[in-house]
């Protein structure tokens, strides 16, 4: 991806996408709430037909999805209204935290530039180097992502997108969908029970390899 996002919709779309990656892989649960997932949010605006970038604004402190979405949409808000007031000196490079309760930024310091942090080589890290052929060893071993997963239901299936969507969202829910229909059952009919009867029995989807039927 390129670190140019236009909106706080596409900023979650984004996440929830790399999530569902990281979750079909068994890199990690990817929960925001444990700590296996964080993210901070950078954002600057700028006012029509002007080509420089405005201030950059980093926030932190965000636990969800949804934080990251609210933060966003605020911190846009937010500096538009300064920029609109005269006072757009008052967007200065900093760091600001999300307060979930007040749903609102509040600052916590301002930004150094590089050299501030007093970065130094550390000699005890060795580098890294991954050839082309190791790269390509580890793309032919990984499973079948969200997106193709998605596309071989519809197709294989002849079940609609959005069933195709809903099933493929979580991994445990596709395997679960694909051995009802490998155990002789209607592709469409299993979609619907899965989607409707079944998922309003479940808390998590994620556990449906429990699941008595």
């Amino acid at each position: 991806s390129e670190p140019d996002m236009r909106s706080a919709d596409e900023a979650y779309s984004y996440l929830n996408k790399l999530k569902s990656i990281i979750k079909y892989t068994g890199v990690s649960d990817a929960n925001m709430e444990e700590g296996s997932l964080r993210c901070d949010v950078n954002v600057s605006v700028r006012e029509m037909g002007t080509v420089p970038f405005g201030e950059k604004v980093e926030v932190k402190n965000l636990n969800s999805f949804k934080a990251v979405r609210s933060a966003i949409n605020y911190e846009i808000e937010r500096q538009i209204s300064l920029i609109e007031s005269g006072e757009k000196k008052n967007i200065i490079q900093e760091t600001r935290l999300w307060d979930a309760d007040r749903q609102e930024t509040f600052s916590m310091r301002s930004k150094e530039d590089a050299h501030d942090y007093r970065y130094f080589p550390d000699p005890d890290l060795a580098p890294v180097i991954l050839t082309t052929e190791y790269i390509e060893s580890l793309k032919s071993g990984l499973p079948e992502l969200p997106d193709a997963r998605l596309s071989r239901f519809v197709e294989e299936y002849g079940i609609p997108r959005y069933d195709a969507e809903v099933l493929t969202s979580v991994k445990q829910l596709a395997d679960y969908y694909e051995d009802v229909v490998r155990n002789g059952a209607n592709p469409k009919k299993a979609s619907n029970w899965i989607m409707s009867e079944l998922m309003g029995q479940l808390a998590d989807p994620e556990l449906i390899a429990d699941f008595p039927v």
